[in-house]
């Protein structure tokens, strides 16, 4: 499933012997074809030997057949047929190469009896071996030599004129003979040993070849060409009397606002940090199952033999949690999120391609959602998407027809005191009806739109600031979103002056909202726009912090008044979370720097933050974003409040 260091050599070595076993036998199989054939021919060429050799090299009757010519027509059936028989249908057994030893000894030993002895015979002893080391097995030569020193003793003590044909000089000279035997097993023995060492040297290259194509190098989990090759491999079981396959899924998993995290804390952290996600995953995935890395930071899941749909949504809920807890990264504390989508096999696709292409499509839509969540490919995503194409073309006429609108949230001090609001953007479309942000705004950063909509909301927040003025006793502020594309405009500092200036408005009430990926595209770039900013006056707060690649260590360098801790960081519950959120909030005080909570729904959660000493709070709790003719209100009561709370403390002085 995964590599890392441990379990990567462990598989890449049970790769490499796999690939030694089979090149081993393939070496076998040929080698037991050859002596098939060997054994055949020898047994032909020593019967032709025998009627021709044997009555003039042995002394004896001439008449009728001689007894070596019996003895080598004997040979076959006796034990060159069996041991053909093993090699043709029992290849690669040790058996087999054993008893194909056993009986290639035996042709050289009959061959010299048959000759009378001739020196140059007993050569085949030699040649036999030599045929024989091409199994790879020492044993092999162990049970040959075996044979033929048994053969030595026996006809040397008691028959010498056996081995030579008559007797020779010395007695002894037969065991000049086994020690060449043995002196030929000691060169073969080492040959062997190296050729062994190269095969395995072999495996090992084509082991680490087929991991460096179909693994990706830096978390070692499957490729494309893996995954797809486990997808054709594997079929899904057939089951039931209409030999229905057992489901398959495609869960696509896409790491919510890495980009960021790779371009706030670098590359050599992000690719660590891969690192770390894909080993969490790879214990979230069952066996038998494929983990793939596909891209940057996206992977997919393909599922094996499921019981029913309920098993896909069971991983995909596995996935997320399994990247719950912290990641921690060269003294960075790193919180992450993930959107997976689900397809199934076969009502989605019955192709990988098809089936990743629409858990793609299912996974956006679970980012459209909030993040940190799957979805379903289904007919409704489907028509979902359609309905993006429209909206997407009617953003163009939403302004001009006044169907965009601001409706208002309070940010309120953790004593409860009213210190301003953020303006958010709404769209009621005349047949889809509202549409929510995290649709129209990409549609907008798209297309291009965004600089219109994001000036007339500038506009827009400033002047209902101005109005809160004279509404309230205390200055109220206004916080703004800011994008990527309007803060890289050149004169985005000077624009927003101008407008300040138009509104005659205070330059210290507006906020502007900006993430850290806004900020952190380009350093010196960013540097510049922000002193513009807060040279006018204008307070600036890093939005959406603890999204997963937050850290403190880079504020200094990058001028801010406020971070936001994002709500998935506030509600997200994990070891040691409260412990978490209070140190970014008491290290955020000690840079500096204010600390606003978002999502506060439960009372809970108020006093949770509220006793982690954050400066300010925002979310239904408070209040739900209101329409800009209902902010008077608010305000009026918020003061009527603060009014009786402030006469409680006189009266009890």
């Amino acid at each position: 499933m995964i590599l890392p260091d441990t379990e990567s050599t462990s598989t890449l070595q049970g790769r490499a012997d796999e690939y030694f076993r089979y090149s081993k036998d393939e070496l076998t199989i040929l080698v037991d074809r050859m002596f098939a054939w060997l054994l055949a021919a020898e047994w032909i060429g020593m019967i032709v030997t025998a009627l021709v050799v044997s009555p003039r090299v042995w002394s004896g009757t001439q008449s009728g057949v001689h007894p070596h010519v019996w003895a080598a027509i004997l040979a076959g059936p006796a034990f060159i047929f069996p041991a053909i028989a093993l090699a043709t249908f029992w290849p690669t057994r040790q058996i087999t190469r054993h008893f194909v030893a056993v009986a290639q000894i035996l042709v050289s030993i009959l061959l010299i009896d048959v000759t009378g002895g001739r020196i140059e015979t007993h050569f085949h002893v030699f040649g036999s071996l030599a045929f024989l080391a091409f199994y790879r097995d020492w044993r092999v030569l162990v049970t040959a030599s075996a044979v033929t020193a048994i053969d030595h003793v026996v006809r040397g003590v008691w028959w010498p004129e056996s081995v030579y044909g008559i007797v020779t000089v010395s007695p002894w000279r037969w065991v000049e003979h086994a020690w060449w035997v043995v002196f030929e097993d000691s060169f073969l023995f080492l040959s062997i040993k190296r050729s062994i060492q190269e095969m395995k040297d072999v495996a090992i290259s084509k082991a680490r070849l087929y991991t460096g194509a179909h693994h990706d190098v830096l978390t070692g989990l499957a490729n494309r060409r893996l995954l797809q090759e486990s997808f054709e491999s594997r079929p899904p079981k057939q089951h039931g009397p209409k030999q229905q396959g057992v489901k398959r899924a495609v869960l696509f998993l896409d790491l919510d606002r890495f980009k960021q995290a790779n371009d706030t804390l670098g590359h050599t952290v992000g690719d660590a940090l891969l690192k770390l996600v894909a080993s969490r995953l790879a214990t979230a995935v069952a066996p038998g199952d494929t983990l793939a890395r596909v891209g940057g930071d996206e992977f997919v899941v393909l599922m094996e033999n499921l019981n029913n749909d309920e098993d896909a949504s069971v991983a995909g809920s596995r996935l997320l949690n399994a990247l719950a807890d912290p990641f921690f990264v060269d003294g960075n504390e790193l919180l992450l999120s993930a959107s997976v989508g689900v397809s199934l096999f076969p009502e989605h696709g019955t192709d990988l391609s098809a089936l990743q292409e629409r858990a793609d499509r299912a996974m956006y839509v679970a980012k459209s959602r909030g993040r940190n969540q799957f979805a379903v490919f289904s007919s409704e995503i489907a028509k979902h998407e359609n309905r993006l194409q429209e909206i997407g073309r009617d953003l163009y006429q939403a302004q001009k027809r006044g169907e965009l609108q601001l409706y208002f949230q309070p940010l309120v001090e953790r004593d409860g005191q009213l210190t301003g609001f953020e303006a958010l953007l709404r769209w009621t479309h005349p047949e889809h009806g509202p549409i929510s942000p995290s649709e129209c705004i990409p549609l907008a950063e798209k297309s291009g739109l965004i600089l219109v909509i994001g000036d007339w909301v500038l506009r827009e927040a400033c002047r209902n600031c101005k109005t809160w003025q004279r509404a309230g006793e205390r200055p109220i502020r206004v916080a703004v979103n800011v994008s990527a594309i309007q803060f890289e405009r050149e004169d985005f500092p000077d624009h927003v002056a101008s407008i300040l200036d138009e509104f005659a408005m205070e330059p210290s009430l507006l906020t502007l909202e900006l993430t850290e990926g806004v900020l952190l595209r380009d350093l010196e770039r960013t540097r510049h726009q922000l002193d513009g900013l807060r040279a006018s006056g204008i307070r600036i707060s890093l939005d959406d912090f603890g999204m997963g690649y937050s850290s403190l260590s880079y504020l200094a360098m990058l001028p801010a008044d406020t971070i936001k801790l994002d709500h998935t960081f506030v509600n997200r519950e994990f070891a040691n979370a409260s412990a978490v959120l209070a140190s970014v909030i008491e290290m955020a005080h000690r840079v500096g720097l204010r600390v606003t909570g978002e999502g506060v729904e439960t009372e809970a959660q108020n006093d949770r933050l509220s006793g982690m000493d954050c400066d300010e709070l925002q979310g239904f709790y408070f209040s739900a974003p209101m329409p800009e003719e209902a902010v008077a209100g608010y305000i009026a009561s918020s003061e009527g409040n603060r009014a009786v709370a402030s006469e409680a403390v006189a009266a009890t002085v």
